[in-house]
């Protein structure tokens, strides 16, 4: 199919409409399969199914079921290739209209499609630049940081034989009660992990806590450099990226109140909240989430990346062994795509 004979119609909101007709030569190409394929499903007595003439057909079902199902064939076939030919980027499915069928004569069709966003980049690379090159607060470990996790340390390994006293609230109003937390000594610590003492675990807590403040400082810079990046650029997203945003959060959301023992409509009447109303509230979140992704794709499509082939291969085998239920070709497209992130994250973080 030309360009020429079929017209393109942006809707707004990443979406278009395609107008075309379909001619009576090309209808004529699909007659004889849509009359074999509809006699195997009905039974017309005297014949067998799949053997029925057509003129016995037509005037048990009629033309117009067997123009309808022409059509349907000849667009099953049509619709892949103006895809290709008009370099569309289609989301989702395509909602299809048929708008005109008359017998002998052109069937008329128009077909919604949601498609990419487009939309320009600005200079995230310059953006990137200026926010990592601001000036950090520089990251200590304070004793007050280290002594906090260590008492929540021997509150977790409290025995009976503990052999000091905190003051902790009791549930009566104005009351405080003894508990006595385990000591830590060489013994527990060894318990805990690879540490030699008391002295070396506190060394390791230390650079440990360290560890966790500076991952946690990136992490507000990779979510500045991205919302810099949003903030300079307008993105039309379709309904049907949105939804399926959503759709994804409450299925993870589901999941995790089902790890925790809950059942999920308990959990909506104690939050007073319908799932209607759960999907509303994640809509602003599941937009961003969504141009985000958007986001990085471009920039994975700018500068060529490519996830490393091994890890691909050795992150969808452990997918698959905790997920015996996954299949290789839905995990293996998701893996990509979050190694491909990382390496976008590690492009802004080098600039």
């Amino acid at each position: 199919m030309q360009k020429e004979d079929i017209k393109i119609k942006e809707l707004g909101e990443s979406t278009i409409e395609i107008e075309l007709s379909i001619s009576i030569e090309k209808l004529n190409k699909y007659r004889e399969k849509a009359i074999k394929d509809m006699g195997s499903e009905i039974s017309i007595a005297g014949f067998r199914k799949g053997h029925i003439p057509e003129d016995v057909l037509v005037k048990k079902i009629g033309e117009l079921p067997i123009l309808n199902e022409t059509a349907e064939m000849a667009l099953s076939d049509m619709y892949p290739k103006i895809i290709m030919e008009n370099s569309i980027q289609a989301i989702g499915q395509p909602h299809i209209t048929i708008t005109k069928m008359v017998i002998n004569t052109p069937v008329e069709v128009k077909i919604k499609i949601a498609i990419m966003p487009k939309f320009t980049l600005p200079d995230y690379k310059e953006i990137a630049k200026k926010v990592n090159n601001e000036k950090q607060e520089k990251i200590e470990v304070t004793e007050k940081e280290i002594e906090d996790t260590i008492t929540q340390i021997r509150k977790m390994n409290t025995t009976p034989d503990g052999n000091q006293n905190v003051d902790v609230p009791s549930t009566k109003t104005d009351e405080t009660q003894k508990i006595e937390l385990a000591e830590l000594n060489d013994e527990m610590v060894k318990k805990l992990g690879d540490f030699k003492d008391v002295a070396d675990f506190k060394i390791k807590l230390k650079e440990n806590i360290k560890k966790e403040k500076e991952h946690k400082a990136e992490e507000v810079k990779k979510i500045k450099i991205i919302d810099t990046i949003l903030e300079k650029i307008k993105i039309d997203l379709p309904e049907i990226m949105v939804n399926s945003e959503i759709e994804r959060m409450l299925a993870q959301t589901k999941q995790d109140i089902t790890k925790m023992g809950l059942q999920f409509d308990k959990y909506l009447e104690h939050i007073k909240k319908t799932e209607e109303e759960l999907r509303k509230e994640l809509k602003p979140e599941a937009e961003k989430k969504s141009k985000i992704q958007l986001i990085l794709d471009k920039i994975i499509q700018e500068e060529k990346i490519k996830p490393n082939e091994e890890e691909v291969k050795k992150q969808v085998k452990m997918l698959l062994e905790q997920h015996k239920e996954a299949k290789e070709d839905v995990v293996k497209p998701y893996v990509e795509m979050v190694l491909s992130n990382q390496e976008v994250f590690k492009l802004l973080e080098r600039q």
